[in-house]
Protein backbone atom coordinates (compact mmCIF):
# COMPACT_ATOMS: atom_id res chain seq x y z
CA UNK A 1 0.00 0.00 0.00
CA UNK A 2 1.22 3.80 -0.42
CA UNK A 3 2.93 5.22 2.78
CA UNK A 4 -0.19 7.25 2.87
CA UNK A 5 -0.17 4.27 4.54
CA UNK A 6 3.11 5.10 2.84
CA UNK A 7 5.46 4.02 5.73
CA UNK A 8 3.63 3.47 7.43
CA UNK A 9 3.00 3.33 11.72
CA UNK A 10 3.30 1.04 11.15
CA UNK A 11 3.99 1.73 11.49
CA UNK A 12 4.07 -3.99 10.76
CA UNK A 13 6.95 -6.50 10.01
CA UNK A 14 8.05 -10.14 10.76
CA UNK A 15 5.43 -12.94 12.02
CA UNK A 16 3.47 -12.08 15.21
CA UNK A 17 4.69 -15.67 16.38
CA UNK A 18 8.02 -14.71 15.97
CA UNK A 19 9.45 -14.49 19.21
CA UNK A 20 13.08 -12.96 18.29
CA UNK A 21 12.17 -9.33 18.48
CA UNK A 22 13.52 -7.36 15.23
CA UNK A 23 15.73 -4.02 14.72
CA UNK A 24 13.33 -0.69 14.52
CA UNK A 25 14.93 -0.11 10.90
CA UNK A 26 13.78 -3.59 9.85
CA UNK A 27 10.60 -2.82 11.05
CA UNK A 28 10.00 0.25 9.56
CA UNK A 29 11.30 -0.80 6.28
CA UNK A 30 9.50 -4.27 6.07
CA UNK A 31 6.62 -1.73 7.08
CA UNK A 32 7.17 0.85 4.35
CA UNK A 33 7.57 -1.88 1.28
CA UNK A 34 4.46 -4.32 2.31
CA UNK A 35 2.62 -1.03 2.46
CA UNK A 36 3.60 0.60 -0.79
CA UNK A 37 3.90 -2.93 -2.40
CA UNK A 38 0.20 -2.96 -1.86
CA UNK A 39 -0.20 0.47 -1.95
CA UNK A 40 -4.21 1.92 4.41
CA UNK A 41 3.43 3.23 5.43
CA UNK A 42 3.25 1.42 7.78
CA UNK A 43 4.59 2.24 8.54
CA UNK A 44 4.05 3.62 8.89
CA UNK A 45 4.02 4.10 8.78
CA UNK A 46 1.64 2.27 6.89
CA UNK A 47 1.32 2.00 8.43
CA UNK A 48 1.99 -3.21 8.85
CA UNK A 49 4.36 -3.24 12.56
CA UNK A 50 5.15 -6.93 13.51
CA UNK A 51 7.35 -8.42 16.06
CA UNK A 52 8.18 -9.51 19.68
CA UNK A 53 7.89 -6.83 22.27
CA UNK A 54 10.06 -7.54 25.47
CA UNK A 55 8.75 -6.52 28.86
CA UNK A 56 9.94 -3.30 29.70
CA UNK A 57 9.96 -1.20 33.02
CA UNK A 58 11.25 1.87 33.14
CA UNK A 59 12.92 3.04 36.05
CA UNK A 60 14.04 6.62 37.81
CA UNK A 61 16.50 7.01 40.90
CA UNK A 62 14.87 7.16 44.14
CA UNK A 63 15.39 10.63 44.91
CA UNK A 64 14.30 11.85 41.25
CA UNK A 65 10.88 13.61 41.45
CA UNK A 66 8.16 12.09 39.85
CA UNK A 67 5.68 14.21 37.59
CA UNK A 68 2.08 12.69 37.83
CA UNK A 69 -0.28 12.53 34.66
CA UNK A 70 -2.35 15.57 34.28
CA UNK A 71 -4.16 16.98 31.57
CA UNK A 72 -2.23 18.14 28.30
CA UNK A 73 -1.49 21.19 28.39
CA UNK A 74 -2.13 24.06 25.31
CA UNK A 75 1.58 24.58 24.09
CA UNK A 76 4.92 22.76 23.52
CA UNK A 77 7.37 23.07 26.29
CA UNK A 78 10.33 21.08 27.74
CA UNK A 79 11.55 17.55 27.88
CA UNK A 80 10.96 16.22 31.68
CA UNK A 81 11.64 13.25 33.50
CA UNK A 82 8.72 10.60 33.71
CA UNK A 83 7.99 7.78 36.31
CA UNK A 84 8.46 4.65 34.19
CA UNK A 85 7.23 2.64 37.56
CA UNK A 86 3.69 4.10 37.18
CA UNK A 87 1.45 1.10 36.62
CA UNK A 88 -0.03 0.23 33.12
CA UNK A 89 -3.38 2.10 32.39
CA UNK A 90 -4.32 -0.81 30.09
CA UNK A 91 -3.15 -3.91 31.24
CA UNK A 92 -2.88 -7.83 29.73
CA UNK A 93 -5.38 -10.94 31.27
CA UNK A 94 -2.33 -12.74 30.15
CA UNK A 95 1.48 -12.87 29.10
CA UNK A 96 1.70 -11.22 25.62
CA UNK A 97 3.75 -12.16 22.45
CA UNK A 98 4.10 -8.29 20.92
CA UNK A 99 1.85 -4.82 21.69
CA UNK A 100 2.06 -1.69 19.34
CA UNK A 101 0.37 1.73 20.12
CA UNK A 102 -0.84 4.63 17.85
CA UNK A 103 -1.66 7.99 18.60
CA UNK A 104 -4.41 10.43 17.17
CA UNK A 105 -5.17 13.54 18.75
CA UNK A 106 -5.73 13.49 21.87
CA UNK A 107 -6.12 9.36 22.31
CA UNK A 108 -3.74 6.87 22.12
CA UNK A 109 -4.90 3.45 20.74
CA UNK A 110 -2.88 -0.32 21.20
CA UNK A 111 -3.18 -3.83 20.28
CA UNK A 112 -1.57 -6.76 21.50
CA UNK A 113 -1.66 -10.28 21.21
CA UNK A 114 -1.43 -12.76 24.05
CA UNK A 115 0.94 -16.12 23.79
CA UNK A 116 -2.41 -17.94 23.18
CA UNK A 117 -2.68 -16.11 20.31
CA UNK A 118 -5.50 -13.93 21.04
CA UNK A 119 -5.53 -10.26 19.71
CA UNK A 120 -6.51 -7.59 21.82
CA UNK A 121 -7.59 -3.79 21.53
CA UNK A 122 -7.44 -0.84 23.65
CA UNK A 123 -7.84 2.75 23.73
CA UNK A 124 -6.49 5.38 26.19
CA UNK A 125 -7.80 9.37 26.96
CA UNK A 126 -4.49 11.38 26.60
CA UNK A 127 -6.16 14.09 28.78
CA UNK A 128 -7.65 11.89 31.84
CA UNK A 129 -4.97 9.07 31.73
CA UNK A 130 -8.15 6.36 31.40
CA UNK A 131 -9.13 3.71 29.51
CA UNK A 132 -12.00 4.47 26.88
CA UNK A 133 -13.65 1.44 27.52
CA UNK A 134 -12.43 -2.18 28.36
CA UNK A 135 -10.08 -3.70 26.48
CA UNK A 136 -11.60 -6.03 23.60
CA UNK A 137 -10.67 -9.62 23.07
CA UNK A 138 -10.96 -10.16 18.78
CA UNK A 139 -10.26 -13.91 19.90
CA UNK A 140 -7.56 -16.17 17.98
CA UNK A 141 -5.64 -15.63 15.02
CA UNK A 142 -2.63 -17.38 13.52
CA UNK A 143 -1.33 -13.76 12.22
CA UNK A 144 -1.61 -10.18 11.82
CA UNK A 145 -0.86 -7.13 9.83
CA UNK A 146 -1.19 -5.04 12.70
CA UNK A 147 -3.89 -1.48 12.71
CA UNK A 148 -4.40 1.73 11.58
CA UNK A 149 -6.19 4.28 13.03
CA UNK A 150 -8.68 7.01 12.47
CA UNK A 151 -11.42 8.93 13.79
CA UNK A 152 -13.59 7.11 12.23
CA UNK A 153 -12.35 3.57 12.90
CA UNK A 154 -9.37 1.34 14.74
CA UNK A 155 -8.69 -1.38 11.86
CA UNK A 156 -6.74 -4.41 12.55
CA UNK A 157 -5.98 -6.12 9.88
CA UNK A 158 -5.47 -9.41 10.97
CA UNK A 159 -4.70 -13.17 9.49
CA UNK A 160 -5.49 -16.67 9.76
CA UNK A 161 -8.23 -17.09 11.78
CA UNK A 162 -9.17 -20.19 11.58
CA UNK A 163 -11.95 -21.02 13.60
CA UNK A 164 -12.40 -17.51 14.57
CA UNK A 165 -15.81 -16.32 13.85
CA UNK A 166 -15.21 -12.81 12.88
CA UNK A 167 -13.65 -14.56 9.94
CA UNK A 168 -15.01 -16.09 6.76
CA UNK A 169 -12.99 -19.23 5.65
CA UNK A 170 -9.75 -18.36 7.40
CA UNK A 171 -9.32 -15.39 5.36
CA UNK A 172 -7.22 -11.96 5.55
CA UNK A 173 -9.84 -10.03 7.49
CA UNK A 174 -10.04 -6.29 8.83
CA UNK A 175 -11.83 -5.93 11.77
CA UNK A 176 -13.28 -2.69 12.06
CA UNK A 177 -13.97 -1.50 16.12
CA UNK A 178 -15.29 1.83 17.28
CA UNK A 179 -12.82 3.99 18.95
CA UNK A 180 -15.35 5.33 21.15
CA UNK A 181 -16.90 2.14 22.04
CA UNK A 182 -14.68 -0.45 21.63
CA UNK A 183 -17.15 -2.30 20.14
CA UNK A 184 -16.89 -4.10 16.66
CA UNK A 185 -18.33 -1.79 13.91
CA UNK A 186 -17.93 -4.54 10.75
CA UNK A 187 -15.35 -6.80 9.62
CA UNK A 188 -14.43 -7.47 5.67
CA UNK A 189 -12.58 -10.35 3.93
CA UNK A 190 -8.95 -8.84 1.86
CA UNK A 191 -5.85 -9.44 1.28
CA UNK A 192 -2.96 -7.73 2.41
CA UNK A 193 -1.28 -8.69 -0.38
CA UNK A 194 -3.89 -7.69 -3.28
CA UNK A 195 -5.01 -4.89 -1.65
CA UNK A 196 -4.40 -1.38 -1.14
CA UNK A 197 -5.75 1.69 0.66
CA UNK A 198 -6.21 5.33 1.21
CA UNK A 199 -7.63 6.20 4.98
CA UNK A 200 -9.44 9.19 5.92
CA UNK A 201 -11.25 10.51 9.40
CA UNK A 202 -14.46 9.16 7.70
CA UNK A 203 -13.86 6.77 5.01
CA UNK A 204 -11.35 4.15 3.30
CA UNK A 205 -10.66 3.98 -0.09
CA UNK A 206 -9.94 0.30 -0.79
CA UNK A 207 -8.82 -1.34 -4.28
CA UNK A 208 -7.97 -5.11 -5.26
CA UNK A 209 -6.21 -6.31 -7.93
CA UNK A 210 -8.38 -9.47 -8.09
CA UNK A 211 -11.55 -7.95 -7.93
CA UNK A 212 -10.60 -4.79 -10.16
CA UNK A 213 -12.53 -2.63 -8.22
CA UNK A 214 -12.07 0.67 -6.03
CA UNK A 215 -14.79 1.04 -3.02
CA UNK A 216 -14.77 3.90 -0.31
CA UNK A 217 -16.23 2.38 3.00
CA UNK A 218 -18.27 4.21 5.54
CA UNK A 219 -14.98 4.17 8.76
CA UNK A 220 -18.24 3.88 10.66
CA UNK A 221 -20.45 0.99 9.13
CA UNK A 222 -18.57 -0.72 6.45
CA UNK A 223 -20.93 0.07 3.65
CA UNK A 224 -19.88 1.50 0.63
CA UNK A 225 -20.11 4.91 -0.15
CA UNK A 226 -18.90 4.69 -3.70
CA UNK A 227 -17.79 2.36 -6.02
CA UNK A 228 -15.77 2.82 -9.54
CA UNK A 229 -16.54 -0.37 -11.96
CA UNK A 230 -12.77 0.23 -13.40
CA UNK A 231 -9.94 -1.10 -10.95
CA UNK A 232 -6.90 0.76 -10.27
CA UNK A 233 -3.10 0.14 -11.11
CA UNK A 234 -1.24 -1.15 -8.56
CA UNK A 235 0.24 1.74 -6.54
CA UNK A 236 -2.70 3.77 -7.97
CA UNK A 237 -4.54 4.85 -5.53
CA UNK A 238 -3.42 7.42 -3.21
CA UNK A 239 -4.26 10.36 -1.48
CA UNK A 240 -3.80 14.20 -2.07
CA UNK A 241 -1.23 15.25 0.58
CA UNK A 242 0.61 18.13 1.36
CA UNK A 243 4.13 17.39 1.49
CA UNK A 244 4.27 18.07 4.99
CA UNK A 245 2.05 15.53 5.69
CA UNK A 246 4.92 12.80 5.20
CA UNK A 247 6.38 13.40 7.90
CA UNK A 248 5.54 11.11 10.63
CA UNK A 249 5.87 12.91 14.38
CA UNK A 250 3.92 10.87 15.92
CA UNK A 251 5.77 7.43 16.15
CA UNK A 252 6.62 4.59 13.40
CA UNK A 253 2.98 4.74 11.66
CA UNK A 254 0.81 7.13 9.45
CA UNK A 255 -2.16 8.85 10.64
CA UNK A 256 -5.28 9.48 7.98
CA UNK A 257 -5.14 12.03 5.69
CA UNK A 258 -6.38 15.53 6.46
CA UNK A 259 -7.44 16.80 3.32
CA UNK A 260 -10.46 14.91 1.74
CA UNK A 261 -9.37 14.24 -2.06
CA UNK A 262 -8.10 10.95 -3.53
CA UNK A 263 -6.34 9.89 -6.71
CA UNK A 264 -7.03 7.40 -8.79
CA UNK A 265 -4.97 6.16 -11.92
CA UNK A 266 -7.15 3.59 -13.13
CA UNK A 267 -6.19 0.49 -15.21
CA UNK A 268 -7.69 2.23 -18.84
CA UNK A 269 -4.84 4.92 -18.38
CA UNK A 270 -7.32 7.40 -16.61
CA UNK A 271 -6.62 9.70 -13.07
CA UNK A 272 -9.72 10.64 -11.64
CA UNK A 273 -9.27 13.27 -9.16
CA UNK A 274 -12.25 12.31 -6.44
CA UNK A 275 -13.98 13.85 -3.94
CA UNK A 276 -13.04 10.62 -1.37
CA UNK A 277 -16.53 10.54 0.85
CA UNK A 278 -18.51 11.34 -2.24
CA UNK A 279 -16.90 10.21 -5.04
CA UNK A 280 -18.06 12.71 -6.66
CA UNK A 281 -14.96 13.69 -10.14
CA UNK A 282 -13.23 17.37 -10.03
CA UNK A 283 -10.71 16.04 -12.38
CA UNK A 284 -10.03 13.84 -15.09
CA UNK A 285 -6.93 13.15 -16.67
CA UNK A 286 -4.73 10.77 -19.19
CA UNK A 287 -1.33 9.57 -17.60
CA UNK A 288 0.68 6.37 -18.65
CA UNK A 289 1.05 3.13 -16.99
CA UNK A 290 4.38 2.72 -16.81
CA UNK A 291 4.82 -1.42 -17.42
CA UNK A 292 6.91 -2.80 -15.82
CA UNK A 293 6.79 -6.74 -13.59
CA UNK A 294 8.28 -4.70 -10.73
CA UNK A 295 6.62 -2.66 -8.17
CA UNK A 296 5.46 0.27 -9.10
CA UNK A 297 5.04 3.91 -6.67
CA UNK A 298 2.46 6.89 -7.29
CA UNK A 299 2.46 9.48 -4.83
CA UNK A 300 -0.24 12.48 -4.81
CA UNK A 301 1.64 15.35 -3.58
CA UNK A 302 1.74 18.90 -3.43
CA UNK A 303 -0.65 19.24 -6.40
CA UNK A 304 1.11 16.44 -8.96
CA UNK A 305 1.16 13.25 -9.51
CA UNK A 306 4.26 11.20 -9.53
CA UNK A 307 5.31 7.68 -10.85
CA UNK A 308 7.94 5.47 -10.65
CA UNK A 309 8.94 1.92 -11.44
CA UNK A 310 12.39 0.55 -11.99
CA UNK A 311 14.33 4.00 -12.79
CA UNK A 312 11.54 5.16 -14.77
CA UNK A 313 9.44 8.54 -13.99
CA UNK A 314 6.63 10.73 -14.88
CA UNK A 315 4.93 13.38 -13.06
CA UNK A 316 1.79 15.67 -13.72
CA UNK A 317 -0.12 18.26 -12.55
CA UNK A 318 -3.18 17.26 -11.54
CA UNK A 319 -5.20 20.59 -12.11
CA UNK A 320 -4.22 19.28 -15.93
CA UNK A 321 -2.82 22.42 -16.90
CA UNK A 322 0.29 20.60 -18.12
CA UNK A 323 0.95 17.16 -20.37
CA UNK A 324 2.58 14.39 -18.24
CA UNK A 325 6.15 14.14 -18.87
CA UNK A 326 9.19 11.82 -17.33
CA UNK A 327 12.59 10.36 -17.89
CA UNK A 328 15.06 8.54 -16.16
CA UNK A 329 16.83 8.19 -12.26
CA UNK A 330 20.20 6.66 -11.49
CA UNK A 331 20.75 3.52 -10.85
CA UNK A 332 19.68 2.03 -7.30
CA UNK A 333 16.81 5.01 -6.89
CA UNK A 334 13.88 2.92 -6.05
CA UNK A 335 12.13 2.70 -3.14
CA UNK A 336 11.42 6.37 -2.57
CA UNK A 337 9.09 8.88 -0.84
CA UNK A 338 8.79 12.11 -0.68
CA UNK A 339 11.58 14.07 1.04
CA UNK A 340 11.06 17.35 2.09
CA UNK A 341 11.50 19.30 -0.46
CA UNK A 342 9.01 19.66 -3.42
CA UNK A 343 9.83 17.55 -5.95
CA UNK A 344 12.79 15.51 -4.54
CA UNK A 345 12.63 12.00 -2.89
CA UNK A 346 14.87 9.90 -0.85
CA UNK A 347 15.59 6.59 -0.11
CA UNK A 348 18.15 4.08 2.33
CA UNK A 349 19.95 1.38 1.06
CA UNK A 350 21.88 -0.53 3.74
CA UNK A 351 25.53 -1.54 2.89
CA UNK A 352 26.20 -4.45 5.30
CA UNK A 353 25.67 -4.12 8.97
CA UNK A 354 27.36 -0.73 9.36
CA UNK A 355 26.67 1.38 6.98
CA UNK A 356 23.96 3.10 4.34
CA UNK A 357 23.89 5.07 1.29
CA UNK A 358 20.80 7.58 1.31
CA UNK A 359 20.24 9.15 -2.02
CA UNK A 360 18.06 12.25 -3.32
CA UNK A 361 16.59 12.60 -6.53
CA UNK A 362 14.98 15.69 -8.55
CA UNK A 363 11.74 13.88 -10.18
CA UNK A 364 11.50 17.43 -11.23
CA UNK A 365 15.02 17.39 -14.07
CA UNK A 366 15.45 13.54 -13.18
CA UNK A 367 18.56 13.83 -11.54
CA UNK A 368 20.46 12.61 -8.49
CA UNK A 369 21.05 15.73 -5.93
CA UNK A 370 22.93 13.86 -3.89
CA UNK A 371 24.13 10.36 -2.68
CA UNK A 372 26.08 10.33 0.75
CA UNK A 373 26.76 7.20 2.85
CA UNK A 374 26.40 7.12 6.77
CA UNK A 375 27.68 4.91 9.52
CA UNK A 376 24.01 4.03 10.39
CA UNK A 377 22.55 0.42 8.66
CA UNK A 378 19.42 1.48 7.82
CA UNK A 379 16.65 0.99 5.34
CA UNK A 380 14.39 4.54 5.52
CA UNK A 381 14.84 7.88 5.44
CA UNK A 382 12.40 9.68 7.91
CA UNK A 383 12.03 13.24 6.53
CA UNK A 384 10.92 16.56 8.34
CA UNK A 385 11.10 20.28 7.40
CA UNK A 386 13.95 20.32 9.87
CA UNK A 387 16.23 17.60 8.36
CA UNK A 388 16.17 13.84 7.50
CA UNK A 389 16.80 10.83 9.60
CA UNK A 390 18.34 7.78 8.54
CA UNK A 391 17.30 6.08 11.96
CA UNK A 392 18.64 2.08 12.47
CA UNK A 393 19.79 0.96 16.11
CA UNK A 394 21.56 4.28 15.71
CA UNK A 395 20.79 7.81 13.45
CA UNK A 396 22.10 10.10 11.51
CA UNK A 397 20.51 13.36 11.23
CA UNK A 398 21.20 14.96 7.23
CA UNK A 399 20.69 18.10 5.80
CA UNK A 400 18.56 18.81 3.00
CA UNK A 401 22.13 19.40 1.00
CA UNK A 402 23.27 15.32 2.53
CA UNK A 403 25.82 17.53 5.09
CA UNK A 404 25.54 15.27 8.51
CA UNK A 405 24.02 17.72 11.44
CA UNK A 406 23.86 15.17 14.10
CA UNK A 407 24.84 11.60 14.98
CA UNK A 408 22.82 10.20 17.70
CA UNK A 409 23.27 6.59 19.52
CA UNK A 410 19.83 5.25 19.93
CA UNK A 411 17.03 4.84 17.36
CA UNK A 412 15.35 8.35 17.28
CA UNK A 413 11.89 9.89 16.02
CA UNK A 414 10.95 13.28 14.99
CA UNK A 415 8.54 15.27 17.18
CA UNK A 416 6.09 18.20 15.84
CA UNK A 417 8.87 21.03 17.39
CA UNK A 418 11.86 19.68 15.17
CA UNK A 419 13.18 18.17 18.75
CA UNK A 420 13.81 14.21 18.28
CA UNK A 421 13.15 10.97 21.05
CA UNK A 422 15.58 8.35 20.90
CA UNK A 423 15.60 5.14 22.29
CA UNK A 424 18.48 3.37 22.77
CA UNK A 425 18.93 -0.22 24.48
CA UNK A 426 18.19 1.08 28.16
CA UNK A 427 16.96 4.89 28.00
CA UNK A 428 14.65 7.24 26.81
CA UNK A 429 16.01 10.14 25.77
CA UNK A 430 15.12 13.63 24.61
CA UNK A 431 17.19 15.38 22.19
CA UNK A 432 17.23 19.12 21.11
CA UNK A 433 18.51 19.37 17.39
CA UNK A 434 19.75 23.18 17.52
CA UNK A 435 21.81 22.62 20.50
CA UNK A 436 22.69 18.84 20.32
CA UNK A 437 21.89 18.80 23.97
CA UNK A 438 20.16 15.69 24.85
CA UNK A 439 18.29 14.90 28.46
CA UNK A 440 17.63 11.30 29.85
CA UNK A 441 14.04 10.75 30.45
CA UNK A 442 14.02 7.09 32.12
CA UNK A 443 15.91 4.17 31.93
CA UNK A 444 14.91 1.36 30.36
CA UNK A 445 15.08 -2.66 31.67
CA UNK A 446 14.32 -3.96 28.18
CA UNK A 447 14.08 -2.00 24.68
CA UNK A 448 11.09 0.36 24.30
CA UNK A 449 9.56 -0.85 21.14
CA UNK A 450 6.20 -0.05 19.23
CA UNK A 451 5.77 3.50 21.08
CA UNK A 452 3.72 6.15 20.21
CA UNK A 453 3.26 9.91 21.30
CA UNK A 454 1.56 13.44 21.08
CA UNK A 455 3.17 16.94 21.81
CA UNK A 456 3.54 15.60 25.70
CA UNK A 457 2.24 12.73 26.08
CA UNK A 458 4.44 8.82 25.86
CA UNK A 459 2.54 5.55 24.91
CA UNK A 460 4.59 2.28 25.72
CA UNK A 461 3.70 -1.09 25.60
CA UNK A 462 5.24 -2.97 29.05
CA UNK A 463 5.50 -6.06 30.22
CA UNK A 464 2.31 -5.60 32.60
CA UNK A 465 0.12 -3.54 29.95
CA UNK A 466 -0.09 -0.21 28.19
CA UNK A 467 1.67 3.05 30.45
CA UNK A 468 0.92 6.32 29.62
CA UNK A 469 3.97 8.68 30.86
CA UNK A 470 4.29 12.76 30.80
CA UNK A 471 7.49 13.20 28.80
CA UNK A 472 6.72 17.05 28.07
CA UNK A 473 5.31 19.83 29.56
Amino acid sequence: MSIDLDRLYAKLADRADTLQPPTLDGIRHRARQRRRGNALTLVAACLAVLGTALGMRLLLAPSAQVEPLRPVPPADSPFIPFDGAAPPVLRYDSPTRFALSATVGDRSFAMWMAEDATEWVGGVDLTTGRALWPPLSLGKFGDTNGMQVSAGAILLLTEQGFGNPLVKDGSDTVVAVDPDTGKIAWTLPYNFNDCEWALFDDVIVLGCQEKHTVQALDLRTGKARWTSEVGAVQGGINPVRKLAEYYPVHGWSDGPTAGGKVVLHLTDGRVQVRDAATGTVAKELTMPVLPSDLRRQEFAVDGWLYQFVAGTFNRMPLDGSAAPVGGTLAAGASQLHPCAVAGRFCNAVSQGTESAVVTMVDAVAGQTVWRVEVPTQADDVIPSAHGLLVSGQNTTVLGMDGSTLSEIEGSAMWMESGDLLVFDQRNVSGFHLATRESLKLAELSSPARFCSWSSTMLTCPTAEGIAVYRYSR
